[in-house]
This record gives C-alpha cells, structure tokens and sequence, in this order.
C-alpha cells in the first residue's frame, strides 16, 4: 500500500510541476485558442460563401436564383430546363437586353447556396418587405412551373411547400 500511494503521489507531483513550471498552462491555452481561431475561421468561411446569396437586393434576381435551385433540386438542370427559366423571365420581368449576364450572375449565386430551403430562407425577409400578395403567389407559382417541367418530385414538392410557408402564401 505505501508503494502505490508513492508511486501516486509522485505522478502527481509531476503532473503538478509539469502544468506549473514547464508551460502546462500555456499549452492548455494555445489549444484553447487554436480551437477557438479553427471555428472562427470556418464561420467566416461558410460566410463568405453565402455572401453573393445575401447581396441580393433585387426580388427579381433572387426569384431567377430560386428557380434555378428549383431546377437543381432533381439533379442538374438541363438546357431545356434553363432554357424554359428564360422564357419565364423574359415573359414576367422582361430582361431581354442583359438576359444573358443576369442569367450567368443568377448562376453563379445560386451555386454558392447549399439547398433550395437556405436561399428560400435567405430572400424571404426580402420578398416579404418588397411584394404584394399577389406577387408572392406569382413568385411561387412561377417556382413551380419550373418544378414542373419535367415532373415534380419529392424535392420539388418540399422546396414549394418551403417558399410558400416562407413568403407565407399557400402552395398550389
């Protein structure tokens, strides 16, 4: 028994010189920061991510964003999926003269979002305070036509149902 109450009490005591004497303490302090500094930064990256998402100022812009991400939602969209989202927009906002950089910058920002739902999320506030009734409803009426287009899945009928409880209107 006093062997075992040595050996404990040495281990101990080293333990306890080691934190105090040879830079324990510090060493439990720069992992501290290190974490602290490692979550910081994947904040700061995730967002920088989103940033282009939260720039939009446009409820336009951020509609042909949606539709995209409505378009993605399946899989990649198809030329004839983004050819129909062009028509949609050259019909309701008549962007025809920049069409094509509206339709790069819409791109563009529509990868930087992870889900449909994060970018319904982002631009509801925005939609919220720029739109009419009316407008929310052609909003998501506009969404789901290109839900539509070839065939409504699960995804499409969760992201509708994410628009509408967001812009607060019912979904079709």
């Amino acid at each position: 028994m006093p062997i075992i109450v040595l050996v404990l009490s040495t281990l101990a005591f080293s333990a306890i010189y080691w934190f105090v004497r040879m830079g324990g303490i510090e060493h439990v302090r720069s992992v501290r920061a290190q974490r602290r500094e490692v979550e910081r930064l994947v904040r700061a990256r995730e967002s920088d991510r989103i940033a282009p998402l939260r720039a939009v100022d446009d409820p336009r812009e951020a509609a042909v964003i949606l539709m995209l991400l409505m378009a993605r939602a399946g899989g990649d969209p198809t030329r004839e999926q983004i050819a129909a989202i062009e028509k949609i927009v050259r019909a309701t906002f008549g962007f025809e003269h920049d069409l094509r950089e509206r339709m790069t910058q819409a791109r563009f920002i529509a990868g930087r979002a992870d889900s449909f739902a994060q970018a319904a999320g982002l631009f509801a506030d925005l939609f919220n305070k720029k739109l009419t009734l009316e407008e929310k409803r052609e909003l998501v009426e506009m969404v789901e036509e290109v839900a539509n287009f070839d065939g409504r899945r699960e995804a499409h009928v969760e992201a509708l149902d994410v628009l509408a409880r967001r812009v607060g209107v019912a979904a079709s």
